[in-house]
């Protein structure tokens, strides 16, 4: 009998020691696979079982996931890389195809604090009317945080359905003063280009480079051209950038026969933005801000760079790379930078910005109303007007 329980004794222990081998070499091949780490996979339904187990707060699994890809974007460290949700993707469409329902602001995110920053406010508004300015900072959206979040999700936040309201606290540094302000959201038709004759100067202003921003271009560069323009302004002052289509088959008109820009992606292949021999002729100066990116930046790049006209106002801001929405199987998205663009002169401006030919600085106060300021209190725009009448 001894013998019979020292058998089935000993048996147990084999099988023991098989099964500890066997889950220590499981656990060995994972370290060696994940260098001492278990797979993403693993430790997600790790954590997922803990905290299912014993975790008294409740938790909305999908949005934890959701906030986990954000997480695993913002790794990247860049912080125009970043993960959309299926409304923030409906949301960047709408934006750019210039119609959307919203209250009416242009925004960009402020890399410092990674807030989204109104840059400029659509004339007529809800936002207008509620006397919303540049340079307002958006830190929540109907009470939820918005300072971190990256900027298509916000906006898809703030943007809805026609008719419902959104409320926004609003940081206004420039007077340390705090204030929420609800918002009725409507259609907004964004016109992304105003224009004008200064005396026999045209003055065009454009506040985003949007699918509609060429044709309004257009039909503004006609109008200024039948009324006898001999020289153009073109402001894109508080512009924080677009399509980079849209801003070079702008760009080509205004240059000689050459090229607006070109890419260069990870690979080291470059993409150049021809400029045929058509252009202005005419007597030209850009003007710019230290809110003037991206897009804004190669227009004011290739004129620099090309001689055709004069860059008059501050330091631009300094975004040099491009990015591309690309598309999840769910219809969800993520926002790459894929490329750096050059001007054509072969110069990067990331990180700093086109320097102007005539440097021009204004007051905070009333760089927050560009676009709505009287002739005699925009200095930037006197100084335009005066560079164009020393060079034709």
């Amino acid at each position: 009998m001894e013998k019979r329980k020292s058998f089935f004794t000993g048996m147990a222990v084999g099988v023991l020691l098989m099964l500890v081998f066997m889950v220590g070499a499981n656990a060995y091949d994972r370290h060696v696979r994940w260098g001492g780490r278990m797979s993403p996979n693993q430790k997600v339904m790790e954590i997922y079982t803990l905290l299912n187990n014993h975790s008294i707060m409740p938790f909305d699994m999908d949005e934890m996931l959701e906030n986990m890809y954000r997480g695993f974007l913002a790794g990247v460290g860049d912080p125009y890389t970043m993960y959309f949700d299926y409304e923030a993707v409906q949301a960047f469409h709408e934006r750019n195809e210039g119609t959307f329902v919203g209250v009416g602001i242009n925004v960009m995110m402020d890399p410092e604090d990674m807030t989204l920053t109104i840059v400029n406010v659509v004339e007529d508004s809800p936002a207008y009317h509620m006397r919303l300015l540049p340079g307002d900072k958006v830190l929540a959206v109907d009470g939820v945080d918005a300072v971190g979040r990256p900027l298509p999700e916000v906006m898809g936040m703030i943007q809805g359905e026609e008719g419902t309201e959104v409320s926004l606290l609003i940081i206004r540094p420039y007077e340390d003063i705090r204030f929420e302000v609800n918002i009725v959201r409507r259609r907004i038709e964004n016109q992304t280009v105003h224009h004008q004759m200064i005396d026999d100067i045209g003055y065009i202003r454009i506040t985003r480079f949007e699918q509609p921003t060429l044709p309004q271009f257009n039909a503004a560069m006609e109008e200024l051209q039948e009324k006898g323009m001999t020289g153009l302004i073109v402001d894109v002052r508080g512009n924080p950038g677009g399509l980079l289509n849209i801003v070079g088959r702008i760009t080509e008109q205004l240059i000689p026969e050459g090229f607006v820009v070109f890419t260069e992606d990870v690979n080291g292949n470059r993409h150049y933005t021809p400029s045929d021999e058509d252009y202005l002729g005419l007597p030209l100066v850009v003007l710019v801000n230290g809110s003037s990116a991206s897009a804004s930046e190669v227009l004011s790049g290739a004129v620099k760079d090309t001689g055709v006209g004069v860059i008059v106002g501050e330091q631009t801001f300094g975004k040099g790379i491009v990015q591309s929405l690309l598309y999840l199987s769910d219809r969800t998205g993520i926002k790459l930078t894929i490329s750096k663009y050059f001007t054509p002169s072969g110069e990067s401006i990331h990180g700093v910005g086109v320097t102007p030919d005539v440097i021009v600085e204004m007051e905070e106060t009333l760089a927050r109303q560009i676009g709505e300021l009287p002739l005699y209190k925009d200095v930037q725009l006197q100084a335009a007007i005066e560079v164009v009448g020393r060079i034709r």
